[in-house]
């Protein structure tokens, strides 16, 4: 059994959150934005990585220490920087650094000590370069550019209370795949807004609860836009996809974007379905219980210009509430849908959808084991923005 750890997102909940559902089994100790839970298997952590949406780094833990024994910390310290030096010594130079979490106090001195490591691998023929940063923490970008992963060494310490865990760096999230999926695909619309390739690994993941057996099963965009939900299932390896729009231009963009993701990364997969169909109209173009995954960004309401947020929340839940029937009728029992509900937040007020859920059960977006109280609302889902946003977005994650 081994013991990782995964350095959570910009949104450390949502985060904990889509390992929470990949892994419904494991008890996740958490240390401010990282998670740490024993494997009883070795992980594919390479496969992993590409395929969550939430997670920076995954990592082992190595060892841990009381914080008072640094001088345990330190040769413990030493003796493993030389000895995967050693191991990876195939000429060049070794790069070796550190990231700091949860505290401040630690790093004191961590350069000395980085200084005497590097004297000492000079004794054993190994040129090596310490890699730092202004930050507390390497960067995943800092990671990758100087090879910590590949051929080099990140040693990551985690300071909790009165213990520090020591783990090593395995793999960072893919920043520049994300970043040409989501700003190198042929078809962009800037003015409708796009959906986050992260956001939709993530909301995927939610919806694939524990099933292993996914890549078998039907997954739904209703509001495909430009297709990024789409491509991302396609990535994760699902056989069965159904895009659908109600404009006609998102159909094409979506159309066009699957096709250069597919092509580019040689994916084999013909049994995709895209096609413009109202939403309220999509039981006429999809068999009842047909489909098992319905994940989607719906229309939000208007993002630009002032409008009462009374009507737009009267027009929305009109439509959700639409939507969610139709939804019903096309979802197999045990299906899950996953949907972004938007919250309006203007003068200190606060305008939330209630839409009819239409005999679907309501599922929490974090299990409230995680203890995660002051970041849930009564419907227990996670809402999230920045605070000079009117437009908030509220995971909702529902069941047949």
């Amino acid at each position: 059994m081994k013991k990782y750890f995964f350095v959570l997102g910009s949104n450390p909940e949502l985060s904990l959150a889509e390992l929470s559902a990949l892994f419904p089994d494991n008890n996740w100790q958490r240390v401010g934005s990282v998670v740490f839970s024993n494997f009883l298997e070795e992980l594919n952590h390479n496969d992993l990585i590409n395929s969550l949406g939430g997670t920076i780094k995954i990592g082992e833990v190595l060892t841990d220490f009381s914080l008072a024994n640094r001088h345990a910390l330190s040769e413990f310290t030493k003796k493993e920087i030389i000895k995967i030096a050693q191991k990876n010594n195939i000429g060049g130079k070794f790069n070796f650094g550190f990231s700091f979490y949860g505290s401040k106090k630690l790093p004191g001195d961590f350069f000395k000590l980085a200084l005497a490591v590097k004297k000492d691998l000079k004794n054993f023929n190994i040129s090596s370069r310490i890699v730092t940063s202004r930050e507390q923490i390497l960067s995943s970008v800092i990671v990758e550019q100087n090879k910590l992963v590949d051929g080099g060494l990140e040693l990551c310490f985690f300071i909790d209370k009165n213990k520090v865990f020591v783990g090593k760096t395995l793999t960072v999230q893919p920043f520049k795949d994300l970043s040409k999926r989501d700003f190198g695909r042929p078809n962009r619309d800037d003015h409708s807004g796009m959906i986050p390739p992260k956001l939709a690994q993530i909301m995927i993941n939610l919806a694939r609860s524990g099933d292993n057996d996914f890549k078998e099963k039907t997954i739904l965009d209703p509001f495909c836009g430009s297709g990024t939900i789409l491509m991302e299932a396609s990535l994760l390896g699902f056989k069965n996809i159904i895009g659908s729009d109600l404009s006609e231009k998102a159909v094409f963009d979506s159309q066009k974007n699957i096709e250069w993701i597919n092509d580019l990364l040689k994916i084999e997969n013909k049994n995709i379905n895209i096609f413009q169909s109202d939403v309220l109209l999509l039981n006429k173009e999809t068999k009842e219980e047909s489909v098992d995954y319905i994940v989607c960004e719906p229309y939000l309401g208007p993002q630009r210009g002032f409008k009462d947020f009374n009507d737009v929340v009267k027009e929305l839940n009109d439509l959700y509430s639409g939507a969610l029937s139709v939804f019903y009728k096309i979802l197999r029992k045990g299906g899950r849908i996953v949907m972004i509900w938007p919250q309006f937040r203007a003068n200190n007020k606060i305008w939330k959808l209630n839409p009819s859920v239409n005999n679907l059960k309501l599922l929490p977006t974090l299990s409230l084991k995680n203890n995660q109280e002051n970041h849930e609302n009564s419907r227990k889902t996670l809402v999230y923005g920045r605070e000079d946003q009117k437009v908030w977005r509220e995971i909702v994650v529902l069941t047949k």
